[in-house]
């Protein structure tokens, strides 16, 4: 009964702070959207003062009193120096990093100060990651770049949460801190999971052999070496040349098609399907081989490069379930 007048409470009173602190790409913290309280260090002083102060008037102790006063002083300059320490800063969204499923995404952000002041002890994470909370100062004048992670737990489109953001600065007996909402999301691949190669082959239509595949006879380039790479296939000139250490790649044309094929996937279950797709769409990557993709609702024509990377996996992130 407590727990669930609790979580009631907590879900209020976030509606509120989302009410004042709208979805964004970027925030301005104000007094209209930062909160200051005692911690619970801070109680303590109060309580100290308190009794301080019910002793010098029951005894009429004017140092007693005297204590209690500059006490008192230093918890009311305190709450104007934390609260300052919040204010007037700019929080901008600038992008987020891909990630695979059970990974960590980072959230990329640039914080600054229009006042020439220095914001100390500040710190940020996201609800529900307080032990994952990222410590940092800002110079003032300067712009800081920084990357909040949080776990990526589905494949997909993802969207971050509140991020909290708050000080104990400069004595820790207060805490300023606010709820920002972001209106960002980051895109989460499938987990590769290695798994049998599903049968990805298909003969070409026209079987004019235009189709290069890796460890045949034909000298094809070279690369840079590789951990496992065979001795003998070393371009030992170029590293006499002092070119650096090279692997010499040799191909064969085929006149069959790479695909990766949903359908085709000797494994039970969509999410494990995409998982293995996406461990062999990256093994062929590295490889730089030439593969097309077909899963339910979309097909990629075969191709290589960064970019058909890119374009295969954000198909198998967002493939429909």
């Amino acid at each position: 009964m407590n727990n669930r007048m609790t979580e009631v409470f907590r879900e209020r009173i976030f509606m509120w702070v989302d009410r004042k602190n709208r979805p964004s790409n970027g925030h301005h913290l104000t007094r209209k959207n930062l909160f200051i309280f005692p911690s619970v260090s801070g109680f303590f002083l109060v309580m100290v003062i308190a009794v301080l102060w019910l002793l010098g008037t029951n005894y009429q102790n004017n140092l007693i009193l005297a204590l209690a006063f500059l006490l008192t002083s230093i918890f009311v300059v305190c709450i104007l120096h934390t609260h300052r320490n919040l204010s007037d800063i700019r929080i901008e969204y600038a992008g987020s990093t891909p990630t695979f499923a059970g990974d960590e995404v980072e959230f990329i952000f640039v914080l600054n100060t229009r006042l020439k002041k220095t914001v100390e002890n500040l710190e940020v994470g996201w609800q529900g990651g307080y032990d994952r909370v990222v410590n940092i100062d800002i110079v003032g004048g300067d712009a800081l770049k920084v990357k909040i992670p949080q776990p990526a737990t589905l494949r997909g489109w993802q969207s971050p949460g509140r991020l909290l953001i708050q000080s104990y600065f400069p004595l820790g007996i207060l805490r300023c801190w606010t709820w920002l909402s972001w209106d960002v999301r980051a895109l989460i691949y499938p987990e590769p999971v290695a798994s049998p190669i599903p049968a990805m082959s298909q003969v070409d239509a026209d079987g004019d052999g235009l189709h290069p595949i890796p460890g045949g006879e034909d000298y094809s380039g070279v690369r840079h070496y590789r951990a496992g790479d065979s001795l003998k296939h070393i371009a030992w000139k170029a590293y006499a040349q002092g070119k650096g250490l090279y692997s010499k790649e040799f191909s064969q044309n085929t006149s069959k098609e790479l695909w990766l094929d949903f359908y085709e996937v000797p494994v039970s279950g969509i999410e494990a399907k995409l998982s293995a797709l996406c461990y062999w769409a990256l093994q062929l990557s590295q490889n730089d081989e030439d593969f097309g993709l077909k899963i339910p609702g979309k097909t990629i024509a075969p191709g290589r490069g960064e970019n058909h990377r890119r374009q295969v996996l954000e198909a198998l992130a967002m493939c429909e379930s």
